[in-house]
């Protein structure tokens, strides 16, 4: 609904009866020397007519309050656009950031996987040295990436309070590696 037919319908509300088209054109030789707003683009000729029964200022005042919501809705329609622009280029962004979290864990996974293997690989006493100096999540992770036997043969050789805390963990542990 635009504006000058909202226009129309709150003075069709407010005047009952449409006045003669006569009273309105003497009203206005009246008042020649005030100007009546122009209809712009698209406006019908009815909605431009100031009704008989409304003094002129409070004509003016109507248009005046029409035509600064016309502007504000124009104003607000744009915002509407620059905000959508900006969610799309958000979205964007955020599915970039995603693919990147999602490259940097793969291999995050990967080199946890390759010490896995290079672990196994060292004698139990050499190996369980290089768990007891990880920071407890990794070695944890490393733990779990390994067959059974050989993480218990490498934790026997682990001091006693950390083999206990590994070992713990390690039960508690749902997820050691994120395959995507």
């Amino acid at each position: 609904m635009g504006v000058d037919s909202l226009t129309a319908r709150v003075t069709e509300a407010v005047i009952p009866s449409p006045a003669p088209t006569e009273a309105m054109a003497a009203e206005d030789e009246g008042n020649g020397d005030q100007e009546q707003p122009a209809a712009e683009d698209g406006q019908s000729e009815a909605s431009s007519e100031k009704p008989a029964d409304m003094s002129v200022t409070d004509w003016k005042t109507l248009k005046r309050k029409e035509e600064e919501l016309a502007n504000r809705e124009r104003e607000l329609r744009e915002l509407e656009a620059g905000i959508k622009a900006q969610m799309a280029e958000l979205k964007e962004l955020r599915q970039q950031i995603g693919d990147m979290l999602d490259e940097a864990k793969n291999l995050k996974n990967k080199k946890v996987r390759q010490l896995v293997d290079m672990i196994s690989n060292t004698k139990a006493k050499k190996a369980a040295k290089i768990l007891e100096n990880m920071e407890e999540d990794l070695a944890v992770k490393v733990l779990s990436g390994m067959r059974g036997r050989q993480a218990g043969e490498i934790l026997s050789y682990v001091e006693t309070e950390k083999a206990a805390t590994l070992s713990e963990r390690l039960t508690n542990l749902q997820i050691p590696f994120e395959d995507n």
